[in-house]
């Protein structure tokens, strides 16, 4: 009988993405860890909803996440991400720590810089923190069910919705030790501007329909901290932030909150039934 006690869920619109796809199931398969099954969800938006499919979909125990422009650094990812669940029960969630791929570009490196969830620290123990995400996380099937699943009304956001649900239900969110996957920013200017505006657009949108599942993202390592501000807060906050990081010479990060701006304002501005 097949024993799988991890499964991959990896959603796709494509199932190629530009060759990525092809790359990071030739990586799964390399994996060092073999009890694990690949479940590609094509086709599916929301990727809440791609990921709700598989997770029912799922055999495994425990679904690792992952975006289809991943790529495990090495042949320990899988092992490692779950190692952390025998250690502590009280652990809801694991995170490989997210870097640029020793092949980006020089534009890659400039936006990684910037922007720490692009760059994390690799730890080198179980770390409670806000930084795993949909690039590459793991939760116990159980755990994922118990939460609710993914919020399938949700375009962006969430990862912290996520992670929220997962912490009020009393269970820790941590960085996985020496776990490292590369998951590089767009690889062009024109890319980086279009995400911007659209996880703007799709904040906005949150806000309108679901205001209180809107959360900022931590920058911060080891954080646990509430983040959820309200909405007028952000608002005074955001020149401010402007002024911060130019005065840090962030550049891409000053044009990516212009953009961002601007796409929570279309996203404000949007129908409550669009889709």
């Amino acid at each position: 009988m097949e024993n799988i006690k991890v499964s991959v869920i990896i959603p796709s619109l494509d199932g190629y993405r530009d060759g990525k796809v092809p790359q990071l199931l030739k990586m799964l398969k390399k994996q060092r860890f073999k009890e694990m099954e690949v479940i590609l969800i094509k086709g599916i938006s929301p990727q809440g909803k791609a990921i709700n499919i598989g997770a029912e979909k799922a055999k495994g125990e425990i679904l690792v996440i992952m975006d289809d422009d991943s790529l495990p650094a090495d042949e320990f990812v899988i092992e490692r991400l779950i190692s952390p669940f025998e250690k502590d029960p009280k652990i809801g969630m694991t995170g490989a720590s997210i870097r640029p791929s020793p092949d980006s570009s020089l534009l890659q490196k400039l936006i990684s810089r910037e922007f720490p969830r692009f760059s994390m620290p690799v730890v080198s123990k179980i770390v409670e923190s806000d930084f795993p995400c949909h690039g590459c996380c793991a939760i116990p099937k159980r755990i994922f069910f118990e939460i609710g699943k993914e919020d399938e009304e949700l375009k962006r956001g969430l990862d912290p919705d996520l992670r929220e649900r997962i912490r009020k239900k009393g269970y820790k969110i941590v960085l996985a030790p020496e776990c490292v996957v590369y998951h590089p920013p767009p690889e062009s200017l024109s890319k980086f501007l279009r995400m911007m505006y659209r996880n703007g657009v799709g904040s906005g949108f949150a806000q309108k329909v679901k205001k209180e599942r809107v959360f900022i993202t931590e920058e911060r390592l080891k954080s646990t901290s509430k983040l959820y501000k309200p909405f007028a807060l952000r608002v005074m906050k955001y020149p401010f932030n402007i002024i911060f990081h130019l005065s840090k010479l962030r550049i891409f990060r000053v044009i990516g909150c212009f953009v961002y701006g601007i796409g929570v304002l279309r996203g404000l501005l949007m129908n409550e039934d669009k889709t």
